[in-house]
């Protein structure tokens, strides 16, 4: 982003991005909605899909039943180059006036791992397998309720009324019902199964079908898919199977999937966020700011003021929220404070990178529970907290059929920490950690995880958990494989 933080030095399309921003106007409410002739357009496009899908009917309301609201959300859809790919208006249900034990009861669904999404796209680059996206036309709609669910006729409804006490009768499930995802996801996955597919023990949102020495992989988040593997033919016949099941649009190589832009090369494949970054620094009125060499200067304490001055909490939450979701492009954005950095709880943080093949897959900053009594005993749980994710990947792995027979490599620069995980002693600086400890034993013994000694200049993870120079910070970088793909050249 060094080179792209001023409007001076945007790219043509970001400029593009930048100018769409700022020139196209989100409805406040339907009336002004119904003036401009792109969102009318659009509302009767999503009125049209409802009705095709045969969503609902409309009925007399029944005596004693409280219909559910619903309302117009408006959002303008992006390419990945920044330009407008068309207006969306879409009808919801506002699924905080339904009630738990009559509207709906189970609502859990689940959706994709970023860490999965990693992981495919790692053996795509690998194996040269393509990568196929697909969208889902209004998924929700394909969701199949249990429940009865009665929802108001839907503001400036372009259809037949014949007076206020109609309703409409789901037959479907609807954008904001909190059942919605469960109904959808259990609607897809009923569809999958049937054509031969299982789902990953390592997340249930990756689909694969082996057959005669080859693989297909589908992972879906919500309606957005992706498909792997190197066989053509079973691809073809997926598409046409889902095709026929759903409205289906194909957009064609992965370019763009959950806000992250994936470009290949013969070099492989790059990761970035820069319109997701753009869009953060236009809202916070930075995009002329100057870049820093690092997230945090060395040294410096985070604490609490006892005077500071009130800020608006909500919106310092979401700021944070969105910084964390570029993280997903970004580890070096996922840096915490060493042990006992934070001064308010002495809570150390734990830190991790996780390498297949000599490529970043997965990384994480997390403070840890408890106050630890050493540094010692900071890195021993921080080893626990590595081999967890070593273990998942290595299912994750075999899953997709990548199976090594070589132990998983952890890297720990605590000789104390490496000594305490090799041999089983009990002391009373570790007695209160033996559940920790006898895991790591057990993975050590069945030679599943090594564990060798680093130097603590060579550590990596050490800009997860703690400030470091910019002179480090630029080393370790260039280590993680973060390149500057935008940089003129």
């Amino acid at each position: 982003m060094s080179h792209f933080v001023s409007n001076h030095h945007l790219s043509e399309s970001n400029r593009s991005f930048v100018n769409q921003l700022s020139t196209v106007s989100i409805p406040n409410n339907v009336h002004e909605a119904l003036a401009d002739p792109r969102w009318k357009e659009a509302m009767n496009e999503e009125m049209k899909s409802l009705q095709e899908n045969k969503t609902w009917e409309v009925i007399d309301r029944p005596p004693g039943k409280k219909p559910v609201g619903c309302r117009w959300i408006y959002t303008v859809k992006y390419k990945a180059d920044g330009t407008i790919e068309r207006f969306k208006a879409r009808l919801v249900a506002k699924g905080y006036t339904q009630t738990y034990g009559i509207d709906y009861t189970e609502t859990f669904a689940p959706v994709a791992k970023i860490n999965t999404v990693r992981v495919l796209l790692l053996l795509a680059a690998n194996l040269n397998w393509p990568l196929q996206q697909f969208d889902v036309k209004n998924a929700f709609l394909h969701g199949e309720l249990s429940e009865k669910v009665y929802m108001e006729l839907p503001p400036g409804c372009m259809m037949p009324k014949t007076d206020s006490q109609k309703v409409l009768n789901l037959q479907k499930a609807l954008y904001g019902l909190k059942q919605s995802p469960r109904a959808w996801f259990g609607r897809f996955t009923k569809s999958m199964r049937a054509f031969g597919y299982h789902q990953s023990n390592s997340d249930h949102t990756l689909f694969l079908k082996k057959k005669q020495g080859k693989i297909t992989a589908l992972i879906v988040y919500v309606d957005d898919m992706v498909v792997t593997g190197n066989d053509p033919e079973e691809r073809e016949a997926l598409q046409g199977h889902l095709s026929r099941e759903f409205k289906m649009k194909d957009l064609g190589p992965l370019k763009y999937f959950l806000g992250i832009e994936v470009s290949r090369s013969k070099k492989g494949i790059f990761l970035s966020q820069r319109k997701y970054a753009l869009d953060l620094l236009r809202e916070t009125g930075m995009l002329a700011c100057q870049p820093v060499d690092t997230p945090v200067e060395e040294g410096l304490k985070l604490r609490i003021e006892s005077n500071q001055v009130p800020v608006d909490k909500g919106r310092y939450q979401r700021l944070v929220g969105r910084l964390m979701y570029l993280a997903h492009t970004r580890p070096d954005l996922a840096y915490a404070l060493n042990w006992a950095g934070a001064v308010d709880d002495r809570r150390s943080t734990s830190g991790y990178f996780t390498f297949v093949g000599g490529n970043l897959v997965t990384w994480r900053s997390k403070k840890q529970n408890v106050v630890a009594r050493s540094s010692a005993e900071a890195e021993f749980r921080g080893i626990a907290l590595g081999v967890c994710e070593a273990l998942w990947l290595r299912l994750l792995l075999q899953d997709l059929g990548c199976v090594s027979k070589q132990p998983i490599k952890l890297y720990c620069d605590n000789k104390a920490a490496c000594d305490i995980a090799h041999n089983p002693v009990q002391h009373d600086r570790t007695k209160h950690v033996e559940i920790d400890r006898f895991f790591i034993k057990e993975k050590l013994d069945e030679k599943i995880v090594e564990l060798p000694h680093i130097r603590s200049e060579d550590q990596l993870a050490d800009i997860l958990t703690k400030a470091v120079s910019s002179r480090v910070f630029s080393k370790f970088l260039s280590k993680l494989g973060m390149w500057d793909i935008y940089a003129p050249t």
